[in-house]
C-alpha cells in the first residue's frame, strides 16, 4: 500500500527516502512516551473519506447538493491535509521533540560554570 502512495503522490522522492522518513516517525514515537501518550489520547474527530464522498455524490439529486459535493472532492488533499495537520501536526513539528531528538540525553544535563551561569 505505500509504495502505490509513493509512487503516486511522492514520485520525486524515491523509495528509499520515504521508507527512511516512516522509520524516523517509528522510531521517535517509539522512544517517546510523551509523544506516544499525546497520540494515543488524540482526539478523533470525523473526516469522510474520497470514496464515501464520491459515493455521496452519486445518490444526491439535488443539483445544488451535488456542487457542493462536487466542490469537496476536488479540495479533497487540501482538507485532509489540513486536518491531519491539525490532528498530528502539534506533536511532530514541536521544538520540544525536535531539541530531545537531535540532543538526546544532552538537552536534559544542564551545564554550569565556575559563576553558576547555564552556557
Amino acid at each position: 500500500m505505500w509504495s502505490i502512495f509513493a509512487q503516486n503522490l511522492l514520485m520525486d522522492l524515491d523509495e528509499n527516502k520515504l521508507e527512511e522518513i516512516i522509520e524516523l516517525i517509528k522510531l521517535i514515537v517509539k522512544d517517546d512516551i510523551f509523544l506516544r501518550e499525546s497520540l494515543v489520547n488524540a482526539k478523533e474527530t470525523p473526516f469522510y473519506s474520497k470514496d464515501e464522498l464520491q459515493q455521496t455524490l452519486k445518490e444526491i439529486t439535488s443539483s445544488k447538493m451535488k456542487k457542493i459535493f462536487e466542490k469537496k472532492i476536488i479540495e479533497y488533499n487540501s482538507d485532509r491535509k489540513k486536518h491531519l495537520m491539525e490532528k498530528y501536526g502539534k506533536f511532530f513539528l514541536s521544538d520540544r521533540l525536535i531539541r530531545s531528538t537531535l540532543n538526546g540525553s544532552d538537552f536534559l544535563k544542564k551545564k554550569h560554570s565556575v559563576f553558576k551561569k547555564y552556557y
